[in-house]
């Protein structure tokens, strides 16, 4: 989206630029100041066995990159694209607004699902069961540590296309599944030293 100028030229919108600018500075911030002093262990590391295997850094820089480059890539677009003058552009709409609270919604309802329903199981089972076992006791056992992850990562990947479609159609739903499988079967599965969210938290 563009504001046309003084001289009746497109220009680039400052919202445009500006979020990318900001998540450019955060995600490089977490590069060169953040992880080199939290986090302990290395990119890559070699376990007991001699083999390498991603280390504690892994998945938090390559993340943290990908973020970088696709921030970067938002401002870029945001300078060189031209798009039609919009008589809104530039400001903040109502419509900006419900699109944020409606994100948020969603996201935080997933994350929240993610964190607190494998020891809501727990707790049901163990008072069906009578068992006094913990969910941090509980946190590489099957079914109990997939159960946060696959609800709350299913709610946040399908409900954000189903809100851009305006409909949730089987093919979504068939995808979204297959991901979150292959993502377990990853994660959890081929590299052993990798716990799915939240699990490394308890």
């Amino acid at each position: 989206m563009r504001i046309t100028g003084p001289t009746g030229k497109a220009a680039p919108d400052p919202w445009d630029i500006g979020f990318g600018a900001v998540v450019f500075g955060l995600a490089l911030l977490a590069l060169l100041v953040w992880f080199p002093n939290d986090i302990k262990g290395g990119f890559v590391e070699t376990n007991h066995a001699g083999k390498l295997e991603p280390g504690d850094a892994f998945f938090p820089v390559l993340l943290t990159v990908a973020i970088l480059l696709l921030s970067g890539c938002q401002v870029l677009v945001a300078l060189l694209a031209r798009r039609r003058a919009s008589a809104s552009a530039g400001r903040l709409t109502r419509a900006n607004l419900v699109f944020l609270i409606l994100f948020h919604v969603i996201v935080v309802a997933g994350l929240a699902l993610m964190f607190w329903l494998g020891p809501i199981v727990v707790a049901l089972a163990n008072a069906l069961s009578g068992s006094e076992l913990t969910y941090r006791q509980l946190v590489d056992t099957a079914p109990y540590k997939y159960v946060g992850y696959l609800a709350g990562a299913f709610v946040i990947t399908a409900g954000l296309i189903a809100w851009a479609e305006g409909r949730l159609r089987r093919s979504a739903v068939l995808t979204v599944l297959a991901v979150l499988a292959v993502s377990v079967l990853v994660f959890d599965v081929l590299l052993t030293n990798v716990q799915l969210p939240p699990n490394a938290d308890y």
